[in-house]
C-alpha cells in the first residue's frame, strides 16, 4: 500500500479484500452449484422402410357410352336393348308365374291397364296388386265378348294369363307400333289400332301368327306399352288384339 494513503482508509480497503476472499470461497466450497436439469427427450416413432403399393389403373373399355332411354315412340325404341330385357322378362314372369319379378317389370307408379279387347275399356290393376296378380281369387269384369256381348267376368288367372301364354309360349314376331294386317296383326272385321289415350306411348306388337296347319283366324297379338321409370322400361299397357266376327 502506498504510506500516503491514511489509515483509516487502509484498514477499510484490507477489510474489502479480505470480504470478497471469504464469499468466493463460501461460493466454491458451500454452495451447491445451480443446475439446470435438462427436458426428457422426445421419443420418435421409427417408421418401417417400406415400398408403397402399385396403383393400377384400368381404363374403360373404348366405346360409345350408351344414351339415355326416353318414352319416344319410333324405332330407336323398340330397338333398345333394355326394351327387348323388359319383354323377355315380362315373358318369363309370366310363363314362371312370379309375382315379385311381374311386379318389377310394371310401371311401379301407375301400374298396369289391361285391354281385354280394345272395343272394352282398360281394366286397372294397381302396383300393389301386381305381386298377388297370380293367385288373386279376385274376379275382375274385363269387358265383353265379341259377338255375344256377354260380359267376361273371371280373375287374372282364368282369362288373362292363358292368352298371354298363347303368345309368350309360342313363337312370336315383333313389329315397331305397327298393327297392319301380316304384320302386327291377323285378318279380323274389328277395328285394329292403338288406345287414343296412349297415343304418344312407345309400344311393340308381339304378334302370334297361325300355323300352317291351323286356320288362318287363330292368330293373336299382344300389344305392349312402355314408359320409363328411372332411366328403365317399365310396361304401362297391354292389349289383346284376336279374330273377330
Amino acid at each position: 500500500m502506498n504510506k500516503k494513503t491514511p489509515l483509516h482508509l487502509q484498514k477499510l480497503l484490507a477489510l474489502v479484500i479480505i470480504f470478497s476472499l471469504l464469499s468466493g470461497c463460501a461460493l466454491v466450497s458451500g454452495s451447491p452449484t445451480a443446475t439446470t436439469t435438462p427436458p426428457p427427450a422426445t421419443s420418435v416413432p421409427v417408421q418401417p422402410s417400406s415400398t408403397p403399393p402399385k396403383v393400377v389403373v384400368i381404363s374403360p373399355t373404348p366405346g360409345v357410352a350408351q344414351p339415355a332411354l326416353e318414352a319416344i315412340p319410333g324405332p330407336a325404341f323398340c330397338a333398345d336393348a333394355r326394351v327387348q330385357a323388359a319383354i323377355d322378362a315380362f315373358g318369363a314372369a309370366l310363363k314362371t308365374q312370379d309375382g315379385a319379378a311381374l311386379a318389377n317389370g310394371v310401371d311401379p307408379l301407375d301400374g298396369l291397364d289391361i285391354y281385354y279387347r280394345l272395343a272394352s275399356p282398360a281394366v286397372h290393376v294397381t302396383p300393389d296388386e301386381i305381386v298377388g296378380l297370380f293367385t288373386s281369387t279376385f274376379t275382375y269384369t274385363w269387358g265383353d265378348q265379341a259377338g255375344s256381348g256377354l260380359p267376361v267376368e273371371s280373375t287374372f288367372s282364368d282369362e288373362i294369363l292363358p292368352s298371354l301364354l298363347d303368345v309368350f309360349d309360342r313363337s312370336f314376331s315383333q313389329s315397331c307400333q305397327d298393327l297392319t294386317t301380316g304384320v302386327g296383326t291377323g285378318p279380323t272385321t274389328a277395328l285394329v289400332d292403338w288406345p287414343a289415350e296412349f297415343a304418344d306411348m312407345p309400344y311393340i306388337a308381339l304378334f302370334r301368327a297361325p300355323e300352317a296347319q291351323d286356320n288362318e283366324l287363330d292368330w293373336r297379338t299382344w300389344a305392349v306399352g312402355f314408359t320409363v321409370v328411372n332411366g328403365a322400361p317399365k310396361i304401362r299397357v297391354i292389349v289383346q288384339y284376336v279374330w273377330e266376327i
